[in-house]
């Protein structure tokens, strides 16, 4: 994309304006509570979440899952709502509470009370600006009210919760339900931690204690929850044994975790934030396209994904600030000339004998 982008720049006046009100407060508030916790070092994610129990056969490219065969995570993909980002943190907060294969009794409120200063609209960044005095103005809380009231009805929707005063009344307080896409509204099954027994992948409690659920968008979170479910169930070796890389093929990616190239593509800003290594094919462009492209692409390899160590501690909203100001100026994703060197630079690609479509 161009220097000046439109969307980079909404981007990134959002995030300055995060930065002054909601971000400071929010990561606090999930530092305490995991502090004050049992401090788990990740947070279990039931697989199913994030990929199909089974593929989905998708016919073209153009032609997404359907809606309803799509993972839960990727329903959440949305340009506006905060559903996806909201409902992680539930899973971050209940973890905190409670050990592995026992349920949350008692979560928090929506809002805070006398009873209980936690609350979810102390744990989640709502960009919710004011929008000046008369009958359409709100003020800034009214605006986060109303943005946390539709991300629950969404969840609602999606059988994530239930509400405890009856339907469509989640504000006033709900239960959370299990994220394994079993549930429905007619019968929820009560949310449990998942047990080492359960498949699950795992993200690194930095990924709340510092803010990055806040400042990365939909598309990025959703295409970070896939490739960290990748990196645990298809890992490959290299040369170097203490390193692991991954890669989706993009029947995987559709079939599989109900995802789209866009979303997929978001791998830039996931390398350019450093925390995740992108290995491309000496033959593929940065902006994903094939030098000398013929129609039979059997000879074409997928990108291979890595984490990079210490990735996610690091404070996310500095972090991405400074990458928006540089794609802002240049155009490109792209890291700081001072960032680390990238690990895969000293590794070799064991051979394969089966090459993979992008």
């Amino acid at each position: 994309m161009p220097a000046g982008d439109g969307k980079v720049e909404v981007r990134l006046q959002t995030l300055k304006d995060l930065r002054r009100a909601e971000i400071p407060a929010v990561t606090a508030a999930a530092q305490r509570i995991w502090e004050q916790g049992l401090q788990p070092a990740t947070i279990r994610i039931r697989r199913s979440y994030v990929r199909n129990e089974t593929m989905k056969r998708v016919e073209d490219e153009r032609k997404p899952l359907p809606m309803a065969d799509r993972p839960l995570s990727a329903r959440m993909i949305a340009p506006k709502g905060v559903a996806l980002k909201f409902h992680l943190t539930q899973l971050f907060a209940a973890q905190c509470a409670v050990k592995p294969g026992k349920p949350w009794p008692h979560p928090y409120p929506v809002e805070p009370t006398v009873q209980s200063d936690a609350s979810w609209a102390g744990l989640v960044a709502v960009h919710a600006t004011y929008k000046g005095p008369g009958i359409q103005g709100a003020s800034v809380a009214t605006n986060k009210r109303r943005q946390l009231t539709q991300a629950l009805k969404k969840l609602e929707g999606l059988a994530l919760i239930r509400a405890t005063t009856g339907p469509g009344r989640a504000r006033q307080g709900f239960e959370m339900l299990c994220e394994n896409g079993k549930s429905t509204a007619a019968a929820g099954i009560p949310y449990s931690v998942p047990s080492s027994s359960e498949a699950y992948l795992e993200v690194p409690r930095e990924f709340f204690t510092n803010g990055w659920v806040h400042v990365l968008t939909m598309s990025e979170i959703a295409a970070l929850l896939m490739w960290l479910d990748a990196l645990k169930f298809d890992p490959t070796r290299t040369s170097d044994t203490s390193i692991i890389v991954t890669r989706v093929t993009s029947d995987t990616r559709q079939g599989f975790y109900g995802l789209g190239r866009e979303t997929y593509e978001t791998h830039q800003q996931l390398d350019a934030f450093q925390l995740l290594d992108v290995i491309r094919p000496e033959e593929r462009h940065y902006d994903g396209k094939w030098e000398d492209y013929k129609q039979d692409t059997s000879d074409l390899f997928c990108h291979r994904v890595t984490p990079t160590p210490q990735g996610f501690q690091r404070k996310a909203d500095d972090v991405v600030l400074e990458v928006l100001q540089r794609r802002d100026i240049l155009g490109t994703w792209s890291r700081s000339p001072n960032a680390p060197v990238r690990r895969h630079e000293r590794i070799k690609m064991r051979p394969t004998h089966k090459k993979q479509k992008a």
